[in-house]
């Protein structure tokens, strides 16, 4: 691990709720990992202080400032929306399933949901197919306003309807 990957860790570390997550394990070991968040809260939420604290006052106030807006502030959807802030599967894991699976299980589990939510940037078409099979429908595309730094153009928002697939179109 790089010194700087060590750092985001300890940033992050303080901030995760480990009830919002869903693990993938083969082999013992962790294949890949799935973050569901609702208006109650969100799988990962760091502090300033944390931030501020292992990247530096400036560097860490800007990336605080940066991925609160992203990522980590409060989600003004209703209670029965679920969110899935982000789906992650290891390279060499990829095609046997297992965010397919990270998906039915978090649908599973959150019967309290009748929507769940998320985005996928618009390049990462193998994503988008995997959400599309699943159910998934596109309903909305976002501009990134930091696309040249990021390498890609758009958001791209997709829902899925619980029990009721036909209302997904």
């Amino acid at each position: 691990m790089t010194k700087d990957m060590e750092r985001i860790a300890r940033v992050l570390e303080n901030g995760v709720d480990a009830g919002r997550f869903i693990v993938a394990e083969h082999a013992g070991k962790i294949v890949g990992i799935a973050g569901c968040a609702d208006c109650t809260g969100r799988a990962v939420s760091p502090t300033k202080k944390d931030c501020t604290k292992h990247l530096g006052f400036i560097r860490g106030s800007i990336a605080y400032k940066v991925l609160y807006e992203e990522s980590f502030g409060p989600l003004e959807y209703p209670a029965t929306t679920c969110v899935i802030d982000f789906v992650g599967v290891l390279e060499e894991a990829r095609g046997k399933g297992i965010a397919k699976a990270m998906l039915e299980k978090a649908v599973e589990s959150n019967a309290q949901y009748s929507e769940f939510i998320l985005n996928v940037k618009d390049n990462n078409s193998r994503a988008i197919g995997v959400y599309e099979r699943f159910g998934f429908v596109e309903y909305e595309r976002v501009p990134f306003r930091l696309a040249k730094l990021a390498g890609f153009n758009t958001k791209v928002w997709m829902k899925y309807t619980q029990n009721s697939s036909s209302s997904n179109v």
